[in-house]
C-alpha cells in the first residue's frame, strides 16, 4: 500500500498551547487505522487536520503526494468524511441530516436520496428514517451522522469514538461498516479508547500520550476460537492456552482482558478465578499512578498493580508469578 498521508514535523497548538507533536506520521491507502491514547492525547486534533478544518502551526502535511497548503484545504475537504465523537443533529428527521451534505453540494434530489437510503441501508437506519432527529439516542445519532458522511462518497472516512455510545448490535454494525469501507479501497482512521477492539479492528494501530505519537500494543488481546472443553463447558481457544468464559459467552475470534482485572500473585491463589496460568516478570512500565507488569506465559499477559505493589521482592524483574484472572473478566467478540 502507498501513503495517502504523510505528516512530518506536524505541530498544532490552541492559544499557544501545544496540543500535537508529530515527527513523522504515514496513513496507508485503503487501510483502517486506529489512534489509542488518553483523553487529551491529541486524538481530535490529529482529526481535525486529517479533514483539512485546521493547518499545523508547523510542518508539513502530504495527502496523496502532494503538500497541503491554506490554498488547497477546501478542496480537500471535499474528499474526506469527519465524524465527531459529538455529532450535531439538525431538526427535521434522520432522512434530512442524511440527505443534507448532499443537498448543499447540489446533488439532484433523486440522486440524493438513492444515496442517503443506501447508506442507511449499511447502518440499519432505514426504519428510522422518518423519526425527528432530536428523539433519537446517542448510539442512533452517531449511526446517523456516520451514514451522512458515507453518504458522500468520500475517499476517507474519519471516525472520533465511534463505539462510545453504541449497544453491541449497534457496534458491530459499525465495525462491519468499517471493514466493508476499506475492502472497497477507502482509508479508514478512527480513535478508540478500547486498544482491544481497535487493534482486532485496525490494520495498523497508532498511539497518542501528549500529542506525541507512541507505540501502541493492545493489551491482552488474544486471537482464537471459543470450544467446549470435555465437561461440556465454553473456553477461549489460542492454541497456547484455553481460558474459561462466563455463560452464555458470545462466539468470536478475539479475546480480550483488561489490565486492571488482572491479579499476580507468588503463588496460585485459592480463589473462585478460573482461569490462571504461571509465567515470569519480564517488564516493568511506570505509569505515575500505577505500574504495567508484562509476564511472559504461554501467552503474554499485563497486570496494572499499585507503585507499592510493584516495589515488592516478590514482583522483581525475573519472578516467577500466576496470572490469575475471573471468566467474567473476559470479552469475546
Amino acid at each position: 500500500m502507498s501513503a495517502l498521508y504523510a505528516l512530518e514535523g506536524v505541530a498544532f497548538a490552541y492559544d499557544g498551547a501545544p496540543a500535537l507533536q508529530v515527527e513523522r506520521l504515514e496513513i496507508e491507502t485503503g487501510a483502517v487505522t486506529a489512534v489509542t491514547g488518553p483523553n487529551g492525547a491529541g486524538k481530535s486534533t490529529l482529526l481535525n487536520l486529517l479533514a483539512f478544518l485546521e493547518g499545523p502551526t508547523a510542518g508539513t502535511i502530504r495527502f496523496a503526494g502532494r503538500a497541503v497548503g491554506p490554498g488547497t484545504q477546501a478542496a480537500l475537504r471535499r474528499r474526506v468524511g469527519l465524524v465527531p465523537q459529538n455529532p450535531y443533529l439538525l431538526r427535521g428527521t434522520v432522512a434530512d441530516n442524511v440527505t443534507l451534505g448532499l443537498k448543499l453540494r447540489g446533488v439532484p434530489e433523486r440522486a440524493r436520496e438513492a444515496a442517503a437510503r443506501d447508506a442507511m441501508e449499511r447502518l440499519g437506519l432505514v426504519p428510522l428514517a422518518g423519526r425527528p432527529a432530536r428523539r433519537l439516542s446517542g448510539g442512533e445519532a452517531q449511526k446517523v451522522a456516520i451514514a451522512r458522511a458515507l453518504a458522500l462518497s468520500p475517499e476517507v472516512l474519519l471516525l472520533d469514538e465511534p463505539f462510545t455510545y453504541l449497544d453491541t448490535p449497534a457496534l458491530l454494525a459499525v465495525e462491519r461498516l468499517v471493514r466493508e469501507v476499506a475492502a472497497e479501497g477507502r482509508t479508514v482512521v478512527l480513535t478508540a479508547h478500547d486498544t482491544a477492539r481497535a487493534g482486532a479492528l485496525a490494520d495498523r494501530t497508532v498511539g497518542l500520550a501528549g500529542g506525541h505519537v507512541v507505540p501502541a500494543v493492545p493489551v491482552n488481546l488474544f486471537h482464537g476460537r471459543v470450544v467446549r472443553d470435555a465437561g461440556g463447558e465454553a473456553v477461549f481457544d489460542t492454541g497456547r492456552i484455553r481460558v474459561h468464559l462466563p455463560d452464555g459467552a458470545p462466539g468470536g475470534s478475539h479475546l480480550a482482558v483488561e489490565a486492571n482485572r488482572v491479579v499476580l500473585s507468588a503463588r496460585p491463589l485459592d480463589s473462585s478465578m478460573r482461569n490462571a496460568f504461571r509465567g515470569r516478570i519480564v517488564a516493568l512500565t511506570d505509569l505515575g499512578a500505577s505500574v504495567r507488569v508484562r509476564v511472559a506465559a504461554d501467552e503474554p499477559f499485563e497486570a496494572e498493580v499499585t507503585a507499592a505493589t510493584a516495589a515488592e521482592p516478590a514482583y522483581a524483574l525475573g519472578r516467577e508469578v500466576w496470572v490469575s484472572f475471573k471468566s467474567t473478566a473476559v470479552t469475546v467478540f
